[in-house]
């Protein structure tokens, strides 16, 4: 088993101008993903109201837009073979169109078919995202690059609720203008058509010949036990994904407190959790992403226990969502980086979007099995609390059965097999 790295040295000693460049701009991408994502949080009970839908109808259509992530598995065995900097620029760009597209949306019908489209762009922008910062970072400072990319997504969330919570929604403007704020995205799509190289570890990969010939590879072992970890660990972890993206609903229709002062707790409550975001990337270089990881779950599970059954002020709200956050932002980025650490580089693609893909599932599910909860168990915070036992469970599975990779380099946590013998010289060596 891989050991946890300690005594690190500081990430700012180890990071070369090269590596800062890649942060800023992965991180830039993340941003706009963060605030992409966030938008139907915040703007819930608007959307609801636009479209006259119930909790539990909202819940159904949510879980229909998660499941856009899907086809974005097809993309990341497409990385593996042709590389990630022209797949990265295109899933960007392709994102942006989708999410100016639902600004117009006149139906539900075509609401979810515009975000599936989004939907599908961002799970592969993501998955290339954390896959060039894995394969270009040195070992001893990739929980801190993980820590980063995850802290520039919160802050795009964040800035969506408060362009909506501070701006739109006091001056009765329409949450249609969120998704027309896309547009700066574009800037960043020029900026890494120019800097970003191709992933080194890639164009090592591809020049020795040990690209995978045929995504089943990853259904070999060691491979295989590997990809039932991740994804299983995946789907109990975002199963309480339905209880996060109703916490504004929540507020306002279990808690009356208006839409702005809502969106105003989401945002503090965010904020006072985003430090953690970067600590518990580093803490995971330091002490190993496993004991990091399973603790920041279990606080996660507490916070959602304290939020919805306990308190009922503003200031308790925030208190107790802010301990939710800590938590579920210190996992987000230990939790993640197994999906892109613990396959080789000719299959890493591939992993990271299998275990993304497990995610949306986990994500759907949560939002398919709590429109009956909801029914079965008489409201919305108890329905939550049910579904937040699978962190716990996940939790359990990453301490007893994952292997530790912090601090170790990519190539020993999973070897790639031997170069593949070109024809050609196979040819050559052919007696005459």
């Amino acid at each position: 088993m891989i050991r946890p790295a300690r005594q690190q040295p500081r990430a700012a000693r180890l990071l070369e101008p090269r590596h800062w460049q890649l942060l800023w701009l992965m991180g830039a991408a993340n941003f706009f993903a963060g605030y992409d994502f966030n938008i139907v949080t915040v703007a819930l009970p608007q959307l609801r109201a636009s479209y006259h839908l119930s909790q539990s109808q909202a819940s159904l259509w949510i879980a229909v837009i998660y499941l856009g992530a899907a086809p974005a598995v097809l993309l990341g065995r497409r990385a593996d073979r042709s590389g990630r900097r022209r797949l990265l620029i295109f899933s960007i760009s392709g994102y942006t169109l989708a999410t100016l597209a639902t600004a117009a949306a006149p139906t539900i019908g075509i609401f979810v078919g515009c975000q599936l489209a989004a939907r599908f762009f961002l799970c592969t922008e993501g998955v290339l995202v954390w896959t060039m910062v894995a394969e270009e970072l040195p070992a001893a400072v990739r929980g801190f690059g993980f820590g980063w990319l995850a802290m520039l997504s919160a802050l795009g969330t964040g800035w969506s609720a408060i362009l909506y919570g501070g701006i739109l929604a006091p001056a009765g403007l329409s949450w249609r203008l969120l998704y027309l704020a896309a547009v700066p995205v574009l800037v960043v799509v020029a900026v890494l058509r120019r800097r970003i190289p191709e992933s080194a570890r890639f164009l090592a990969a591809s020049g020795q010949g040990n690209l995978a010939r045929h995504w089943s590879e990853i259904l070999r072992p060691p491979h295989r036990r590997l990809l039932v970890l991740v994804c299983v660990t995946a789907v109990l972890v975002n199963l309480s994904a339905q209880a996060v993206v109703f916490v504004v609903d929540f507020m306002e229709n279990e808690r009356h407190l208006s839409a702005t002062a809502a969106d105003l707790i989401l945002v503090v409550s965010g904020a006072a959790a985003i430090p953690v975001l970067i600590l518990a990337g580093r803490a995971s270089d330091r002490y190993g992403r496993k004991p990091v990881c399973c603790s920041f779950l279990v606080l996660s599970v507490v916070g959602l226990v304290l939020f919805f059954v306990l308190a009922h002020g503003p200031v308790e709200l925030a208190l107790a969502l802010a301990v939710a956050y800590a938590g579920a932002f210190g996992a987000w980025p230990t939790g993640s980086a197994f999906g892109v650490e613990l396959f080789p580089t000719a299959l890493r693609a591939l992993g990271s979007s299998a275990a993304s893909l497990a995610m949306v599932i986990g994500q759907a599910a949560s939002f398919v099995l709590a429109a009956p909860l909801i029914g079965a168990v008489g409201d919305l915070s108890r329905a939550a609390l049910v579904l937040a036992i699978g962190p716990l469970i996940a939790a359990v599975i990453i301490a007893t059965s994952f292997p530790e990779t912090a601090g170790a380099e990519l190539e020993a946590i999973n070897p790639a097999p031997p170069a593949k013998e070109q024809p050609e010289r196979r040819a050559q060596r052919r007696p005459t």
